[in-house]
């Protein structure tokens, strides 16, 4: 199949030039029967094409054949031989054909005059999949016409200026999956019709790159999946005038450097995906206004800036799937004006910002999928563009809400306008209507589930009654955190019961529950024949493994007066501690949740006791912080109070505090006993030093030489 593809690219490229010899109409064309069975068999795919394989002697019976036809005319030919290490003697004397194939995993010798008795120029020649370690120069000598050559799978490490010497008509070189590592800065450059240059899968590295000196007619470049490590630059490539087509993926590119690339003004095509890419600096492709298409994909960007594409103004498709983007925005799309397709799936993009995109944008093709979209207000916009677009419908349901949990795997194109909240809203739609649950106590007073069903039996105080049933919740326990798993509504009338106060309810089927998990179980009841808030009662469970005869200890008791946050009192001292304070009422059993939040992003979070609401935070510098502070009930997987917030600045200190007052002491102290400290040792110092054997001095030169015997005595103490 691969050596398929081959003869196709070869065939559509040589379709024009007339086929050496007579040729019947292409309605006679036959395939040649060959098949000496285990020596040599052959078969066509198309027409003009004959396939082979067999063992040595193969080659000399095909020739043999193909001489003696008189209307079956074959233009490409492909041999896989066995038991083939050299050509050493001429192949196929006397034959006629366009393109050439021989491969048997084995050949590392070819004779000079291999091709030489051919009856018309061969056209494209491969000898792919070889062990060849160089390139048969001598050999190919004796095909000047030759416009493709395939020398890949082979065993060559380096080539030579001269191996390509005297093949001046070719357009096509594949050196792909050798063992490459250096080629000559003039290996091309005697090949003015050289086009297509494939050199994928071998060693080569960027040092070797800056010496490559390709010729001015390449416009396709292949260079994926090479020992390319470090920064794409500016002088990474040589100047490729011509170039349109750029393949780097599957290497260990670091990063794209300001004015990458820039010899390479007629680029078109960039693909640089399955790299280490982490960063893409600013005015990064400003000298490729041309490009049209550029795949990022399978690196590690976190964020694209609007100046690092902001010169790409005839780009139409970017793809950066498999990345860390963590948000859509404008930075992205806006400076890409003819921008139609976008692949951004498996990402982290959980926000997309409002202006992101706009009502000129162009996008035919957008791709979200794996991405954990946060379905909150912010998103309306983007919501609304995204239903009103031209995207297939396979598009926009790439589009799949992560957060909140209400609306979990839902595709945002289903979610209605009114359902993407924000902050309290959201908090208040999560549990709505049982803002005003606790009327009359419910606690589960048996769990059982037999494998297949899970029974609840409820105790109902007799304040409830008469009641009906409106709903049962159900929350799956994910490490500290429950999430909202499934809310389905259930049908009961009290009036109808035995006994009012007992209450047995079946989990439906269309719930699905995995043993071994835990949940906590939740069901709301109305007061009979009202069905407003204030007529609503809600009754949860404790966090219950779902295993056969799970014991439940029935503790809710929501008749207690609720718990409530009053007012918060923070402090942000100059030294980085933030001091708070928490008024709750009534301090009974509970448990608050304080979080410290700088610019929407969660600082730090803590659980304290009701009964000593007072923490504090270290090591926080800077500010503003937002404090936020709500109760958490006992027995519930959400709590149903709004927290309480307050931002707090940065206190600047005036005058000196007692601490301040502390440390100056503190100094002057240790200042005063390091002078004394110095005072001291020169003191001692400058003592004149007592000699046993002394030299008196006349009276008229003790004085003259006083000063001077003491600066000697201090040099010889120091």
């Amino acid at each position: 199949m691969w050596w398929m593809a081959l003869a196709l690219v070869w065939w559509s490229g040589t379709s024009a030039i007339p086929s050496p010899g007579p040729q019947p109409p292409p309605e006679v064309w036959k395939c040649p029967v060959i098949a000496e069975q285990p020596i040599v068999e052959c078969s066509c795919d198309m027409p003009h094409t004959l396939r082979c394989t067999g063992d040595r002697t193969a080659m000399e019976i095909i020739g043999r054949t193909l001489r003696s036809l008189t209307t079956a005319y074959v233009s490409l030919l492909d041999c896989t031989v066995q038991n083939v290490t050299s050509i050493s003697e001429p192949l196929l004397e006397g034959v006629s054909l366009h393109g050439l194939v021989v491969s048997s995993g084995e050949i590392k010798y070819i004779d000079p005059k291999a091709f030489g008795s051919l009856k018309a120029p061969l056209q494209a020649l491969g000898l792919p999949n070889n062990q060849l370690t160089a390139v048969p120069t001598l050999a190919l000598k004796s095909l000047p016409e030759l416009d493709r050559l395939d020398l890949s799978g082979n065993r060559m490490k380096t080539i030579d200026a001269n191996s390509f010497k005297g093949l001046r008509n070719l357009s096509f070189i594949d050196l792909s999956d050798n063992l490459i590592t250096k080629i000559a800065s003039n290996t091309f450059e005697n090949l003015p019709q050289l086009r297509i240059i494939r050199l994928r899968g071998n060693r080569l590295t960027l040092q070797s790159l800056s010496e490559f000196n390709p010729t001015s007619t390449i416009e396709e470049l292949d260079i994926s999946g090479n020992n390319l490590i470090g920064p794409l630059g500016p002088k990474t490539f040589p100047k490729m005038l011509q170039l349109k087509d750029l393949q780097l993926s599957h290497n260990s590119l670091s990063s794209i450097k300001m004015a990458a690339l820039q010899g390479l003004i007629k680029l078109t095509s960039l693909r640089l995906h399955h790299n280490s890419i982490d960063v893409i600096e600013d005015h990064a492709f400003r000298n490729l206004t041309n490009l049209v298409s550029l795949d990022l994909a399978h690196n590690r960007i976190v964020a694209v800036s609007g100046a690092s594409l902001a010169h790409l103004e005839l780009l139409t498709e970017l793809d950066l799937r498999h990345n860390f983007l963590r948000a859509l925005t404008p930075d992205l799309v806006l400076p890409l004006k003819k921008l139609t397709t976008l692949k951004l799936d498996d990402n982290d993009i959980s926000i997309v910002a409002s202006d992101a995109i706009k009502a000129t944008t162009v996008l035919k093709h957008l791709t979200l999928s794996e991405n954990p979209l946060n379905c909150d207000c912010s998103l309306s916009e983007f919501a609304n563009w995204l239903m009103n677009s031209t995207l297939s419908k396979e598009d926009k349901s790439t589009a799949v809400c992560t957060t909140p949990p209400s609306l979990e795997n839902g595709l945002l194109i289903d979610v209605p306008a009114e359902n993407l909240l924000c902050g309290d809203d959201e908090q208040e739609s999560l549990m709505a209507p049982y803002a005003n649950p606790y009327k009359a106590r419910i606690n589960l007073n048996n769990f059982k589930y037999d494998g297949s069903k899970i029974n609840l039996k409820w105790n109902v105080e007799d304040e409830a009654s008469p009641y009906t049933c409106d709903k049962i919740f159900v929350y799956e326990e994910e490490g500290e955190n429950e999430v909202l798993i499934e809310n389905n509504s259930i049908n009961c009338d009290s009036s109808e019961l035995p006994d009012p106060t007992v209450l047995n309810i079946t989990v439906p089927n269309t719930i699905e529950l995995i043993e071994q998990h835990r949940y906590r179980y939740c069901i709301a009841l109305f007061e009979a024949g009202q069905s407003d808030d204030e007529s609503l009662i809600l009754g949860c469970s404790e966090v219950i493994p779902l295993v056969r005869n799970a014991q439940v200890q029935p503790k809710n008791d929501y008749s207690m007066k609720l718990s409530k946050v009053l007012a918060i009192q923070a402090n942000l001292s100059s030294y980085g501690s933030l001091n708070i304070d928490v008024n709750v009422f009534p301090q009974s059993k509970c448990e608050l949740n304080i979080a410290i939040l700088e610019q929407s992003s969660l600082l730090s979070q803590r659980k304290i006791n009701c009964t000593e609401p007072k923490y504090t935070f270290i090591g926080l510098n800077h500010g503003p912080y937002r404090v936020c502070a709500n109760v958490i009930r006992p027995g519930l997987a959400i709590d149903l109070a709004k927290p309480k917030c307050i931002t707090v600045f940065k206190k600047e200190s005036k005058g000196f505090t007692g601490l301040d007052v502390a440390f100056v002491s503190i100094f002057l102290v240790l200042f005063f006993m390091v002078i004394a400290l110095i005072w001291g040792v020169r003191k001692i110092l400058l003592k004149p030093k007592v000699q046993t054997h002394q030299c008196f001095l006349p009276p008229e030169f003790e004085e003259q030489q006083h000063s001077r015997y003491v600066k000697l005595q201090a040099t010889t103490k120091l």
